[in-house]
């Protein structure tokens, strides 16, 4: 191999490690449809704790059963859409993102199992569940501004600090059926909006 040949190969490995540090996110889809979901499921429970269509405790189930079907579903089904010959999709940025994302979801799952456990076990009810929106917010906000940071998008460093921010007011509303409300606005701000501006800059052709 030449010195010339060996600095071509060289040249070309840093484009392209140059290359997929500038690759566009690619979990906009994830982010939206999460993001609406968890926007629709905190207003409706608003609504069903402040008794505005009259609906009895159970109807909190059933809305949240449904949230975690049709959430899990989703992704499923866009996960098997998804193809790993879109362009950056092997990025540091995009992995990172997806570990990050993929954590926060099984602690998550295991938080909220454990309460439902400790509701059904105990008799200290649904204790636990009040206090999960400033923690889900604060987990929004830690996956958004590590994924932001190492895929350089300013729209979700924004968002994972405006949803860090937003604890301290969820954290003075629990116990206070306004800071399900609050849920509702910070989901749409900094989940379902973000994720819409990724799924617009995505690219729209496979290499």
């Amino acid at each position: 191999m030449s010195p010339q040949s060996l600095a071509d190969d060289l040249a070309y490995i840093r484009d392209l490690a140059q290359a997929g540090q500038k690759a566009p996110l690619l979990g906009g889809r994830f982010l939206a449809w999460w993001g609406g979901l968890t926007t629709l499921a905190y207003a409706g429970h608003y609504a069903i704790a402040e008794g505005l269509f009259g609906l009895p405790p159970i109807a909190f189930l059933f809305m949240w059963t449904g949230y975690i079907l049709l959430g899990i579903g989703g992704s499923v089904a866009m996960q098997k859409s998804f193809s790993p010959n879109m362009p950056g999709a092997a990025s540091t940025g995009n992995r990172v993102s997806a570990l990050v994302w993929k954590a926060s979801g099984y602690f998550l799952g295991t938080f909220f199992f454990g309460a439902f456990l400790r509701a059904v076990l105990s008799d200290a009810g649904a204790d636990a569940f009040l206090w999960s929106v400033p923690m889900v917010l604060g987990v929004y906000g830690l996956a958004q501004f590590v994924a932001g940071t190492i895929g350089s998008s300013r729209p979700l460093i924004l968002a994972g600090i405006a949803a860090l921010g937003s604890v301290v007011p969820a954290v003075m509303l629990t116990g206070n059926n306004l800071v399900w409300l609050l849920g509702a606005v910070v989901a749409a701000g900094c989940v379902l909006l973000p994720g819409v501006i990724l799924m617009r800059g995505e690219p729209s052709e496979t290499v």
